[in-house]
């Protein structure tokens, strides 16, 4: 076994000969024996081309975005409190910049987009003398080969185009993975949608052609009777009445005009045959199935068809526990195991999903309130506003007491009444 031998080497083959191709290119993804045939559709489909296609656009971008978007600060747990480590060096790279170049928000979101693409997102970790990360720089996934060493040990082999390939260790790598087999590799979404994002893009490819093409006409001009046909009339007549009526009638400014035509004609309008229209349908049902893939409830991506004023919080809610809170989890796991120590961990707030609903916002922070669960303050500080003095006190209802309390009280009462059963 050579120093860096690839763990797929074993799936190394011909797809050109075969009418199929492994999960990747690089000999780390080629795992497991899943093998896909060309798209029938006959549109080769990768991740960029897949990108073409909205609904996948779509989900992508909601999802990575969206996890983006929430705080995602480093805490502290001393004893029973738990406090915001907002000088913690991992803390500055996940809220404020990850490398010199990049800003948490943008690193974050084409992280988790090229994990939704190729199932893998990958980060570099530059480490400071003292061993604490300085700075988190992404790596493209198709430079990877993830390969083992002579002892068997992960090792990711970065190639750097003509200069020599890099070898990093596990710790020094921020591997964000999809739904994968073997912990190691994620399996591109793409790469197992392929057919359907291949379908996908044929029926765009056609609709733009149907529509943009004319194959069909939207009318004839026929004579009435073959003997009313002047003779003079023939294929020079015929073209320039073609163009009279196209320069009076193309155009949406010109639409539902009058046109005056030769004694003895007479227009047929001609509709659009149900069975080529047809496909529109197969488009709506094209948008479900992406969003099946990506776990993205189908009205995110502006299909309302299945969502009503009684449903569409709940799916909301399936949203975010049914897919954004995988990927969240996933990120902060990797983050725990990759760059934090000790007392020290990350997690993401979900909380600022309530910002756009007012009215939601302000019955949860009522809720939590009036049971003790946050304080003035806390309330503040999710507001982003300054906290008040006094404002640390937690309040619960005076009406509301324990059963034994009130168990408690009553006998007082009868004892102080002289009442009683008895």
């Amino acid at each position: 076994m050579s120093l860096f031998e690839g763990i797929g080497a074993g799936l190394n083959f011909d797809a050109r000969k075969t009418g199929v191709d492994p999960i990747g290119s690089p000999a780390g993804r080629g795992l497991f024996g899943f093998t896909f045939r060309k798209p029938i559709a006959g549109v080769a489909v990768n991740e960029e081309s897949a990108l073409t296609y909205s609904a996948v656009w779509g989900c992508v971008r909601l999802v990575s975005e969206h996890i983006a978007m929430m705080p995602h600060r480093v805490h502290e747990q001393k004893g029973e409190k738990r406090e915001v480590a907002s000088g913690h060096a991992v803390d500055h790279l996940l809220y404020r910049q990850a490398n010199p170049e990049t800003n948490a928000f943008d690193f974050k979101q084409s992280l988790i987009a090229a994990a939704l693409l190729g199932g893998n997102g990958l980060a570099e970790i530059d480490r400071v003398r003292s061993g604490e990360p300085g700075a988190l720089w992404q790596i493209e996934w198709d430079r990877v080969n993830p390969t083992r060493d002579s002892a068997g040990r992960l090792v990711y082999e970065i190639s750097n185009g003509g200069a020599a390939n890099t070898y990093l260790r596990p710790q020094d790598v921020l591997h964000l993975k999809g739904f994968s087999v073997d912990g190691v590799v994620g399996l591109s979404p793409i790469m197992f949608a392929k057919q359907c994002i291949s379908l996908g893009l044929a029926m765009e490819q056609f609709a733009a052609a149907f529509f943009g093409n004319g194959a069909i006409p939207g009318g004839v001009i026929e004579w009435k009777d073959e003997a009313q046909q002047p003779e003079e009339w023939g294929p020079d007549a015929a073209r320039n009445q073609k163009k009279t009526w196209a320069k009076s009638h193309r155009g949406a400014a010109n639409h539902g005009g009058i046109e005056i035509m030769e004694p003895g004609q007479t227009f047929k309008a001609i509709g659009i045959p149900p069975e080529a229209s047809q496909f529109l349908e197969s488009r709506k049902f094209g948008v479900t199935e992406i969003c099946r893939w990506y776990g993205v409830p189908p009205h995110k991506l502006a299909d309302l068809e299945r969502s009503t004023n009684s449903n569409i919080e709940a799916q909301n809610i399936e949203y975010v526990t049914d897919c954004l809170m995988r990927w969240a989890v996933r990120l902060e796991m990797e983050v725990n195991a990759k760059l934090l120590r000790g007392n020290f961990y990350n997690k993401i707030n979900f909380n600022s999903l309530l910002r756009g609903d007012m009215k939601t916002r302000q019955e949860y922070y009522k809720t939590m309130l009036d049971r003790g669960v946050y304080s003035i303050n806390d309330v503040l500080s999710l507001e982003d506003r300054n906290k008040v003095e006094g404002g640390d006190l937690r309040m619960v209802p005076l009406n509301m007491v324990s059963l034994e309390q009130a168990v408690k009280n009553g006998n007082t009462i009868q004892q102080k009444t002289g009442t009683g059963n008895d």
